[in-house]
């Protein structure tokens, strides 16, 4: 079994959940639940990118002056236009191509996260319907998915050419399960960001914050814990728990 961490943990096998209006006790058996529609995010989750979209972001950056944390440039993925503007950068458009140009020369060397193709194969064989949603365009995941002959565990694929809004907005999120002909109350969103877990509580759904060892320079954990993941794990097989009971 995966290790889970529950956030904000009470007495016995309860944690705090809130919503705008109220605050009341969801309980579990102290286990991974188990979905039917699992939404699942590319970069950092599947495909082990972040380092690669780390070095493109902090070159464009730094040659233009400004120094920022990897905590910093962690934080601006999925919105890196926006933080380079927040930085000070005069040409935010031109310095994100530049970036998007240095990336892609590594993104089809880049491997998969430990277990990754393991729970793939393991949502497949249980009958759960799978979509991946991506805030990188088509072309940027295309090779890995034919490389590792990942599409066929793919009902549904979202990526950022595919939407007018992107995560945190919850229409990624909407459209994936539009497709699936799913209902929203039997889904869950994996993800590692700030931008997976704000998109499922924008949609109202659970979510699962993967958060591996590595991804502590990137990410601050509290501050993730703020948007109220539902689990936090650490292995990714963790997610099959709830097949192997």
């Amino acid at each position: 079994m995966g290790s889970i961490i529950v956030l904000e943990p009470l007495p016995s096998i309860s944690i705090m959940k809130r919503t705008s209006t109220e605050v009341f006790l969801v309980w579990y058996s102290n286990s991974m639940k188990e979905y039917e529609y699992y939404l699942l995010d590319w970069d950092g989750n599947l495909a082990k990118t972040l380092d690669v979209w780390l070095e493109a972001c902090r070159y464009v950056v730094e040659k233009r002056g400004v120094n920022v944390t990897e905590e910093q440039i962690g934080s601006s993925f999925g919105a890196f236009v926006s933080h380079m503007r927040e930085w000070g950068i005069e040409d935010p458009e031109v310095a994100m191509d530049e970036a998007d140009e240095i990336a892609k020369r590594e993104l089809p060397n880049v491997d998969l996260y430990p277990d990754a193709l393991h729970v793939l194969k393991g949502l497949s064989e249980h009958g759960k319907h799978v979509a991946l949603i991506t805030t990188s365009p088509h072309e940027n995941v295309q090779h890995l998915l034919e490389k590792h002959n990942l599409k066929q565990y793919f009902e549904v694929i979202v990526a950022a050419d595919d939407t007018k809004n992107h995560k945190p907005h919850s229409e990624p999120l909407e459209k994936a399960i539009e497709l699936l002909r799913g209902e929203k109350e039997h889904a869950v969103m994996i993800g590692d960001s700030d931008k997976d877990l704000g998109a499922a509580r924008n949609f109202g759904i659970d979510s699962i914050l993967f958060y591996p060892d590595e991804h502590r320079k990137f990410y601050n954990l509290e501050k993730l814990k703020e948007l109220e993941p539902t689990f936090i794990i650490e292995n990714f097989k963790t997610i099959l728990d709830p097949f192997s009971r």
